[in-house]
């Protein structure tokens, strides 16, 4: 998972005391510009080059997805706890995976040794899952984990490698660099949306809804996008997603769940009927003070 300084700045942004007025930008249809405008572009895939450079590599591949796989049996998954800012290995760390989004009924919990390492049992019939990680950190969600079947060896993975917490450093940075009060007892939730191809998809938009299938944003709430150097952007600098595919939406209500949804054009025809699409779309819990990540990938017809 790659998220690393994007989170740094996403806490310090979005966690940041509320001190900082907001901006007073408008929408293309006269409202509240909350980062859901159409994109003026269709979507594409981009990679990252080993000098950290982003390119385009062509329209995102929707189409090709392979649709999840159950664990045929219990799979034991090594991997390591580590600071999301510095990259540091966090020990004493209680970890808890569980299915889909069902925090409260972990199938396995751990405590990570003081090099990081920590290793939970993922039951056979297991398709998506996630950890909830609590200790001397920001309270942190990472969702929709998935075990690929090539990754495992003899009932082995250590896919994925990391599992990110939250410094409470991190949590007080300043300042808000996206000029947002955030509002306390409000949740955080960010990521990033990938094609078929792994590829990070560029000009999509989110909004996290009320409702399945259809954009119904939550009153007061905002998404945000980053630049090539992971900081989120005002509105009026980039009001669509970048070629790393980062977001954050903020302002969030608590809520049992919410829908995380990715829109936008994926060919020209779309683009110019003004038809956009939904792309991608994840359930996740809201919770107060608290950090929620994960990865989109397209919807599985």
């Amino acid at each position: 998972m790659r998220f690393g300084l994007a989170f740094s700045l996403i806490v310090s942004s979005a966690l940041a005391a509320a001190a900082c007025g907001g901006g007073g930008t408008l929408a293309a249809d006269g409202g509240p510009d909350v980062g859901f405008d159409p994109p003026t572009k269709t979507l594409k895939a981009n990679t990252q080059g080993s000098d950290s450079t982003w390119s385009e590599v062509g329209d995102a591949d929707l189409t090709h997805c392979i649709a999840d796989v159950a664990t045929a049996t219990a799979v034991t998954l090594h991997t390591t706890i580590t600071d999301f800012q510095v990259g540091t290995t966090v020990g004493s760390a209680t970890v808890a995976a569980f299915p889909d989004i069902e925090a409260g009924a972990p199938f396995d919990t751990q405590t990570s040794a003081a090099s990081g390492a920590i290793s939970f049992t993922i039951p056979a019939g297991t398709k998506r899952f996630g950890f909830k990680l609590t200790g001397d950190f920001f309270p942190t969600f990472l969702l929709n984990q998935y075990i690929v079947p090539s990754t495992v060896t003899a009932g082995v993975t250590t896919e994925p490698s990391k599992v990110q917490s939250v410094s409470a450093a991190t949590a007080g940075e300043l300042p808000a660099l996206i000029g947002q009060a955030r509002t306390p007892g409000t949740g955080v939730l960010a990521g990033a949306l990938r094609d078929c191809n792994h590829h990070e998809i560029s000009n999509y938009v989110v909004t996290v809804s009320t409702t399945s299938g259809t954009p119904t944003p939550i009153a007061g709430s905002s998404s945000y996008y980053f630049t090539l150097l992971e900081v989120p952007a005002h509105h009026n600098q980039q009001n669509a997603s970048g070629q790393n595919g980062l977001f954050m939406a903020i302002q969030l209500p608590v809520a049992t769940v919410s829908y995380v949804q990715a829109w936008g054009f994926p060919t020209a025809a779309d683009l110019a009927s003004g038809t956009m699409k939904l792309i991608s779309e994840l359930a996740v819990p809201v919770l107060a003070d608290t950090v929620i990540t994960g990865s989109l990938e397209p919807t599985h017809p």
